[in-house]
């Protein structure tokens, strides 16, 4: 049961990478670059060690999703002469206008997949994947002071 639990929230992420791959390949996008674009329009401009610190990811693989942004035209750094890292970065006018495009594919994605699914089993799954989340937050913390 356990094991069921965490192999269907693996495989649901990535059917929605799957989804926003197919749904945004026009736009020469992929499911990691819209996931960080969807960061930047919902939290403001964000540096990219900020990012590394909210997705927990790779330093490295946030600079290559960055750069390929940059280039796209969908995101820029705000301030050149800070470092790299430092450097605020924020959605282009065609990146916000992708975004509001991505929100409402999401919601479109979430409503059918939640279709059938009671308000009060929508409460209870919330507070579970809630629960198995701080978990696995506080697993990683134990092991790195165990390290």
């Amino acid at each position: 049961m356990n094991k069921f639990l965490v192999e269907t929230f693996s495989y649901l992420r990535k059917q929605l990478q799957s989804y926003l791959n197919e749904e945004f390949k026009d736009y020469n996008l992929k499911s990691s670059e819209i996931f960080f674009m969807q960061l930047l329009h919902n939290n403001g401009p964000l540096s990219q060690i900020e990012i590394s610190k909210l997705l927990e990811c790779d330093k490295a693989h946030i600079h290559r999703t960055v750069s390929r942004l940059i280039e796209k035209g969908y995101v820029v750094r705000l301030d050149e002469k800070e470092h790299i890292k430092n450097s605020k970065l924020l959605l282009t006018q065609s990146g916000q206008e992708l975004s509001i495009k991505v929100e409402k594919a999401i919601n479109k994605w979430n409503k059918f997949m939640l279709k059938g699914v009671s308000d009060e089993d929508i409460k209870i799954a919330r507070k579970v994947a809630i629960k198995i989340f701080e978990n696995a937050c506080n697993f990683k913390k134990m092991e790195n002071k165990n390290v």
